[in-house]
Parts: structure tokens; C-alpha cells; sequence
């Protein structure tokens, strides 16, 4: 699974960079001294630097998270969030506008796993199946999630726990995602 993971989240962002590269040039974001990322491709200028998703060599390690939620994470959560580092990604899945969340360094992992963690304490205080949230929508009260048993990819709505599933599995979500400007 975490092989197809990365594979598929290597094809959505080479049709990313090639949709958005022949249209802009690089995509530029703000340039922080304290924040810095190995996506970043240049020395930034004007206080903007050209960056692309990178790959990590070594995926990261989510034992310390699994252990205290005592929970283990899906293997696809774990490849998308410890796989790559980027900014967060606009797409369209079936028309629906959404960001992909990923983190930009190692402390921003950090912090995203904290945010996981919250996430899945508040599901299991309102008695919800576990989801990891991967991508964000226009409504901060509807995410895009991987239901952490079945693998499948749900929008949640989270005032009410609806949960319509979009696909059954992450790699097909990630092959149906449309790129969007940067």
C-alpha cells in the first residue's frame, strides 16, 4: 500500500509541476529564514522563493504517535504524510475545490502530527471511527479524510459526522485529482 501511495502521489505532483510550470514558471510562496524547507529550489528573492514538492529519503517515523494514541496508523497516512514534503497542493477531486495538506519541513510534520492527534481524540470523545484529515475544502468544517480501518477516502463533514466516501482506497483518489493553479 505504501508503495502505492507514493507512486501515486508522485504521478499527481509531476502532472502538478507540468500543468502549473508551462502555464506560471515555478510556483513562488513567502520565504521564512526560521521556516526553511528542501523544497526550496533557489536563494529566495524579493522575499519569495521557487519551490517543488520533495520527497523525503527516509519516510518519517510515526512509532511515538501510534504508541501514544494507541492506535496505528493506516500505512497510506503514513506514506502521504511521511513521504513528502510540500506546500499545501490546490486540486479539484469530481469538481470539488480542496488543498492537499502535506508538510513543508520537519517541524511542520511535527505540528501536523499534533493536529492528527487532536483530530483523533475529538473523533474518539464524539464515538466516531478514526479519519486522518489529508485535505482541506473551502468549509473549514468539511475535510477531505482517510478513514484510518478501511483505507477508503471520505469527505467528513464534522458538525454532523456525515461521511460520504469519494474513493475506495488513496492511490485511486490520488489518480482522479485534477491540478489546479498555483
Amino acid at each position: 500500500m505504501s508503495d502505492q501511495v507514493l507512486s501515486a502521489l508522485e504521478h499527481f505532483f509531476l502532472r502538478w509541476q507540468r500543468d502549473g510550470e508551462a502555464r506560471r514558471g515555478l510556483p513562488l510562496c513567502e520565504w521564512e529564514a526560521d521556516w526553511r524547507s528542501p523544497c526550496e529550489l533557489d536563494e529566495p528573492k524579493e522575499g519569495r522563493v521557487a519551490w517543488r514538492p520533495h520527497r523525503r529519503t527516509e519516510p518519517a517515523d510515526f512509532t511515538a504517535m501510534n504508541e501514544a494514541l494507541e492506535l496505528t496508523l493506516h500505512p497510506a497516512a503514513q506514506a502521504l504524510f511521511g513521504g513528502w514534503f510540500s506546500r499545501p497542493v490546490p486540486c479539484l477531486y469530481k469538481g470539488l475545490r480542496l488543498e492537499f495538506v502535506l508538510p513543508w519541513n520537519e517541524a511542520d510534520l511535527d505540528l501536523l502530527k499534533e493536529n492528527l492527534i487532536g483530530h483523533l481524540l475529538m473523533l474518539r470523545k464524539l464515538k466516531r471511527s478514526p479519519s486522518l484529515f489529508i485535505a482541506t475544502t473551502r468549509n473549514e468544517m468539511t475535510l477531505v479524510s482517510l478513514d484510518n480501518e478501511s483505507g477508503q477516502v471520505w469527505l467528513e463533514w464534522l458538525d454532523s459526522g456525515r461521511r460520504l466516501v469519494l474513493a475506495p482506497s488513496l492511490p485511486a483518489f490520488l489518480e482522479r485529482l485534477e491540478t489546479l493553479p498555483q
